[in-house]
């Protein structure tokens, strides 16, 4: 009888915190791109995202938000303070590792900083 006083309780908060995840603006960004360093190359950074119906291909206002995403990963993993420019925006080619299913790849160099004095 005790226990089930203490697990409801802990079931339903469970629940209501997984409900509110889906409401973070990071769970679009985590459950639709990711950032990555290539191993092979270190003059950019990798930028994979999956197109939708809410962010299709072609659309003004998803590439934004594609761009706002991009942002808040460079900014999450301290990279890019200076800016950056993307060198190239391309589908994901059939023969690359693409395990995420990913549909989109932005190759993303960033801006060097000013020189010290």
């Amino acid at each position: 009888m005790i226990a089930a006083r203490v697990l409801v309780p802990g079931i339903a908060l469970a629940i209501a915190g997984c409900a509110g995840m889906h409401e973070s603006p990071d769970f679009e960004r985590h459950s639709a791109s990711q950032l990555s360093v290539p191993y092979e190359r270190d003059d950019v950074v990798y930028f994979d995202v999956k197109l939708s119906p809410t962010y299709p291909d072609g659309d003004a206002a998803a590439e934004q938000k594609r761009m706002e995403w991009l942002q808040a990963w460079l900014d999450f993993k301290g990279l890019c303070p200076n800016g950056y420019e993307i060198v190239e925006r391309r589908k994901f080619r059939f023969e690359e590792l693409n395990a995420g299913r990913y549909d989109l790849r932005y190759e993303v160099a960033c801006t060097p900083g000013a020189a010290n004095s």
